[in-house]
């Protein structure tokens, strides 16, 4: 399990970059990155969700178990939600910086196709006892709340006007 600070999570490639963060609202944290340099990372399927002026936004729940990531292009078009199931969210003492504690599973969304990523990462984190069963029964059931709420529509942070951050 890794701490993440948001002001250093998924830049590698990128030389030159802006960040702002808005610690004021009571749910959660944010940090709005905006690409100025970097060297376009494209998914397996294609699909180019960093490059030059693109943006990504994460949004850190207070009183949840994920980090949610947007990825957003040039014209600040929704290209894909990342979200990673967490143990804990917060702000690190030392730097004051919102972080959160990653449990490994990933929730992909991109268009209307939702992908669960690295159950494998959790079930070898169990059996090597980086884990606790607590910590796996939790990340599973997040997950499970997760992809209910994505199916029905009823995530409040998916469901906000997201682009209305950046």
């Amino acid at each position: 399990m890794k701490k993440k600070l948001l002001s250093k999570t998924y830049l590698r490639d990128v030389t030159k970059y802006e960040i702002k963060f808005d610690l004021s609202n009571d749910d959660y944290y944010l940090a709005v990155k905006k690409l100025i340099e970097t060297k376009p990372f494209i998914l397996t399927n294609g699909l180019k969700v960093m490059d030059k002026g693109y943006y990504i936004l994460e949004l850190l729940p207070k009183n949840e178990n994920y980090s949610l990531r947007v990825y957003f292009n040039e014209n600040k078009e929704i290209l894909e939600y990342y979200i990673d199931i967490s143990l804990n969210n917060g702000m690190d003492e030392e730097c004051r910086i919102p972080y959160y504690d990653d449990l490994y599973i990933d929730i992909t969304i991109v268009k209307d196709k939702v992908e669960v990523l690295d159950e494998d990462e959790l079930e070898e984190a169990l059996q090597s006892g980086l884990i606790s069963k607590e910590k796996y029964e939790l990340a599973h059931k997040v997950k499970n709340q997760l992809l209910k709420e994505i199916k029905d529509k009823s995530n409040k942070y998916i469901n906000m006007d997201l682009k209305s951050l950046l």
